[in-house]
């Protein structure tokens, strides 16, 4: 699987989870079951394409490609969506995912 569409389904995958991430983060617990499961749901859904990004490629640049990503949109969406504060520790986390995806590529 060449480079481009290798990064396209990891993206698709870590998308899928992140969706996944805000509906079990909306089912505030068990409270609104039906959140809880579409997030589950797209939990799930986001797991498929990264099965077959593992078949073609070695484990370590997936996981560091999908980890990147996961923290990288899930500290936007926070802020966005959620009003989170974007501190100082996130930024630098923001910096060290990317950081990770430089040096991985090496």
């Amino acid at each position: 699987m060449q480079t481009a569409k290798l990064w396209a389904v990891i993206a698709i995958g870590a998308t899928l989870t992140i969706i996944g991430d805000i509906y079990l983060k909306r089912s505030n617990g068990l409270d609104r079951l039906f959140d809880l499961v579409l997030g589950v749901c797209f939990y799930t859904l986001g797991c498929i394409p990264v099965v077959f990004a593992f078949k073609k490629t070695d484990f370590s640049p997936v996981f560091i490609v999908w980890e990147a990503l996961t923290i990288v949109m899930a500290i936007g969406i926070g802020r966005v969506i959620f009003g989170e504060a974007l501190t100082p520790n996130r930024l630098l986390a923001v910096a060290l995912a990317i950081s990770a995806l430089i040096l991985s590529a090496r």
